[in-house]
């Protein structure tokens, strides 16, 4: 039997580990508007990034001065190509416009429209977070978006008075696994060209976004920290404040540079080194669980024995929860064609389901005090923001990405009475120079991880700040194990890396109370986490 378990088991694992995820970009760029001010350089930095994509691996759907109906079309076309565990980037550069705290991104056809016409630029044009949450319906592992998109509003002189906002883009609610990128910040005007003479085919922030993309060894995050810099120390040479935006909910690191060769290919006749990467052995792990039997735990520990590794204890410790063995008649009757990998993608009934629960999940948002707008069933950027408001005030330890789900409905329907206060909004968008910002997190942070109900752990947190918005942490737990992290602070979200000393990678991501003095969160290693400030 511990040889049928064994082969089913890697069975299982291989065509999951073996399967190559793809890589897929849109861009669209929009020069040629018909009855709003034209722009200069939105097509040049389409073609530009179409290229450079291309260059390193994507298939890229390219779009140029594009009307509502070939922005749909092409948005389509994207999502009907992307499976699970894809990686999906979007571009766009061209007009922008928020209204009534939501963006809408401007086709070339898009017409003036009279005094009271936002709702007819509403449905005129391209909403980002339903965009968005097209692509999050595909089951995109990861989601990359750009948007140089912060020129001044088209429509401020409409009929005698504005359109949407005077310039530049609202902050958003990023979906889990999404990281977003804005050429400024929030009521920024983002420059399509130098004063001057300026021979260049990019914009400000594509032209220097743009070798970037190919640097080696650039993690997402390092790269957006030193574009938002040079966007700025450029912008100033030209007198015009500009400080890209950025809203991170990616899990984990991205590089755009893929397949670089650090070590020397072993000799072609000699037998290939088996996998067991830190990555490899979450793999198998979570390939363990999904079977749940006391074999399995057991085929995981002899691949895996001698490492030093959080999923090896979580094994161990899993495997210690079976009082007896198996009986082998139970083994015997697993039939390995009904065990598959859970389905990734939502049917009809359970799209239907959550909708409903996002629906009760609003009316209860708005009864405790936290503004959810309309009870429409969509997850918009204010719903979004409501339920962040909700954690952070009720001290519940959801995570962000539980909205919408059983679990946080039911939280939500235990609470009476005005939850929500307000909040201290935290604006990474902004120059740091130019406002006061929170109190630093800086200092000494007691923490607890609960793993699985059957991993826990305390330590201590150390955190330095290391810039504007980041810092560096330093983790001892009750363990005896140490790692290092870099924290990024975002809108009240704290997410970030952490390398530990004996080998694994885990991203965190965590909500920050309104008195910043506590952090709860989860983990990639399935761990709920809660962090209080010492002293």
């Amino acid at each position: 039997m511990r040889l049928l378990l064994v082969i089913l088991f890697f069975a299982l694992s291989m065509p999951l580990s073996a399967q190559a995820a793809k890589r897929l970009g849109l861009v669209i760029g929009n020069n040629a508007y018909t009855q709003v001010p034209a722009l200069e350089k939105a097509r040049g930095d389409a073609d530009a990034m179409s290229k450079e994509l291309s260059g390193l691996g994507f298939e890229v759907i390219t779009v140029l001065d594009a009307t509502r109906r070939e922005m749909n079309a092409s948005i389509a076309n994207f999502t009907a190509k992307l499976e699970p565990g894809d990686t999906a980037l979007i571009f766009y550069a061209g007009h922008g416009v928020e209204i009534d705290g939501e963006n809408y991104l401007l086709p070339t056809d898009i017409a003036t429209p009279t005094a009271s016409g936002e709702d007819f630029v509403k449905y005129e044009s391209i909403a980002l977070s339903d965009m968005l949450e097209r692509v999050r319906r595909t089951g995109a592992k990861t989601t990359l978006v750009f948007l140089d998109a912060c020129r001044d509003n088209p429509f401020t002189t409409t009929a005698g008075r504005s359109i949407g906002g005077k310039r530049g883009l609202a902050r958003i609610a990023a979906p889990e696994g999404t990281f977003v990128v804005f050429s400024a910040g929030a009521n920024q005007q983002a420059l399509d060209r130098l004063v001057g003479e300026d021979t260049s085919e990019n914009s400000v922030f594509t032209r220097l976004l743009l070798p970037k993309l190919s640097e080696p060894g650039l993690e997402l995050r390092n790269l957006v920290a030193e574009l938002r810099v040079e966007v700025r120390d450029l912008a100033r040479e030209q007198n015009h404040e500009q400080f890209p935006a950025y809203y991170d909910e990616l899990l984990g690191d991205f590089y755009f540079t893929v397949n670089v060769q650090i070590n020397p290919a072993p000799e072609p006749d000699s037998d290939p080194a088996p996998d067991t990467t830190p990555t490899q052995i979450r793999k198998d792990f979570e390939l363990a669980r999904s079977l749940n039997s006391r074999l399995a735990y057991e085929v995981f520990l002899e691949k895996y024995e001698d490492r030093d590794d959080l999923s090896v204890a979580l094994a161990q410790q899993l495997l210690a929860g079976f009082a007896t063995e198996e009986p082998e008649e139970e083994v015997a009757a697993l039939d390995p064609v009904e065990i598959t990998p859970p389905a990734t993608q939502p049917t009809d009934a359970a799209a239907e389901t959550r909708k409903e629960i996002v629906r009760l999940s609003q009316i209860r948002l708005t009864a405790l005090g936290c503004d959810a707008g309309g009870a429409d069933g969509v997850a918009g950027p204010r719903t979004h923001a409501a339920f962040k408001q909700f954690i952070a005030s009720s001290g519940s330890n959801l995570s962000t990405s539980e909205l919408g789900t059983k679990r946080a409905l039911d939280v939500l329907n235990s609470q009476s009475g005005t939850v929500c206060k307000a909040l201290t909004r935290v604006a990474i968008d902004e120059n740091p120079v130019q406002q006061q910002g929170p109190a630093s997190l800086a200092g000494t942070w007691n923490l607890t991880a609960n793993c699985f109900l059957v991993v826990n752990a305390t330590g201590t947190l150390q955190m330095t700040q290391i810039g504007p918005n980041r810092y560096r942490g330093v983790i001892r737990n009750s363990l005896g194990q140490r790692g290092v992290g870099n924290l990024y602070e975002n809108n009240g979200t704290l997410s970030g890396t952490t390398k530990w000393d004996h080998g694994p990678v885990e991203t965190t991501t965590g909500q920050i109370s309104a008195d910043r003095r506590s952090i709860t969160g989860t983990s990639s290693f399935g761990c709920s986490t809660k962090s209080t400030k010492a002293g």
